[in-house]
């Protein structure tokens, strides 16, 4: 069979097959008595061998290795065809996802559509300062598709654009805990603590009128899911946060992070808003004041301190009554700070 003939029966060009004889793919073997190819049937059958290898996704180089190396493994090739096919699908999807937020944006005029696209760009450059400036101006005129900026906010690393995108995220309330609660859920712990920090943003950011039942049920679970985390940071960033909302169970979590740190701190501080919301007669505060009252008792100085620094945050009697046993400690320094809260308690009743 002559090429032309070949080309129009196998759907190949002419053209084509003479690349793949160029390339030792295929080589017809008989001539014709005028010294034109002739195609014998296994030629035939090589070359669709070669077209469906094509198919795959295999280069030349590689199915030329298929049909000629009889020690070849297809298998490993085959691997790689998985992996790359999963990852164009993967790339699709987004795309797809990318289309379908900004499709439902409603922002169908020319200008704006061309606005969009370039904050979605500009929020997945490389360049920190052009996320950080997407963030920005995604959060002033909500030009961004709120699952999009989300996303961003997860896999963000730089702090400063971190917080930007937190910040423009906020903006949109409600609508944004979903697409973000799922961060909790994440094999990175880097993404979990975006994920509690975004949300812990948005119920500082949104009045809870503004959020509904359901969206704050969910900031609340999820930061309560955080208290049980592997992570250190994500527990000390889930019980901070849900200390400043009034909430008793990060009181224990609380507790460790005034006595050891980090963020003593800010957990005193958190521990004396918590008090103070639960009110003076409230078995929570008496229990906290409990509990400083046995670690009051260690040997170790630094706790008595820190115990010490806890009672600053807290008012009443009894939060008086234990400073008072601190001005007595045999550490000078302590005994000299809390003889001054009492006298500026004093002072101030």
């Amino acid at each position: 069979m002559l090429i032309g003939e070949v080309a129009r029966r196998s759907g190949v060009s002419a053209r084509m097959l003479r690349h793949y004889e160029s390339l030792g793919l295929v080589a017809p073997t008989q001539r014709t008595s005028g010294g034109y190819r002739e195609y014998s049937d296994s030629d035939i059958g090589r070359i669709f061998h070669i077209e469906g290898l094509r198919k795959l996704g295999m280069s030349l180089t590689e199915v030329g290795r298929v049909l000629s190396e009889p020690d070849f493994d297809p298998g490993s090739v085959l691997g790689d065809l998985i992996a790359q096919t999963r990852g164009r699908i993967a790339a699709e999807q987004r795309l797809l996802d990318h289309l379908e937020a900004v499709a439902r944006l409603g922002r169908t005029d020319g200008g704006s559509l061309l606005y969009t696209i370039d904050l979605m760009r500009s929020l997945e450059s490389r360049d920190v300062i052009q996320r950080h400036k997407a963030a920005l101006g995604s959060g002033v005129d909500g030009g961004m598709p709120i699952e999009t900026l989300a996303q961003a906010v997860l896999q963000e690393t730089v702090l400063n654009a971190a917080g930007a995108m937190r910040w423009a995220l906020a903006q949109a309330g409600a609508e944004a805990v979903p697409h973000v609660v799922k961060g909790m859920d994440d094999e990175s712990a880097q993404v979990r603590r975006n994920a509690l920090l975004a949300l812990d943003e948005i119920r500082r950011t949104t009045p809870d009128e503004k959020l509904s039942s359901h969206s704050t049920s969910m900031i609340r679970h999820a930061l309560e899911v955080g208290l049980d985390d592997v992570d250190s940071d994500i527990r000390s960033i889930a019980a901070l946060a849900l200390g400043k909302a009034g909430d008793a169970k990060a009181v224990p979590v609380l507790l460790d992070l005034a006595m050891n740190g980090p963020k003593d701190i800010e957990a005193a501080e958190t521990l004396g808003t918590i008090v103070e919301a639960a009110g003076p007669n409230a078995d929570i505060g008496e229990g906290i004041l409990s509990e400083l009252h046995r670690r009051a008792e260690s040997s170790e100085t630094t706790t008595r301190f820190r115990v010490l620094q806890v009672l600053l945050e807290i008012s009443g009697d009894d939060s008086d009554d234990l400073i008072a046993e601190l001005s007595d400690d045999c550490s000078p320094e302590l005994a000299a700070t809390a003889r001054a809260e009492l006298n500026r308690r004093r002072r101030r009743t």
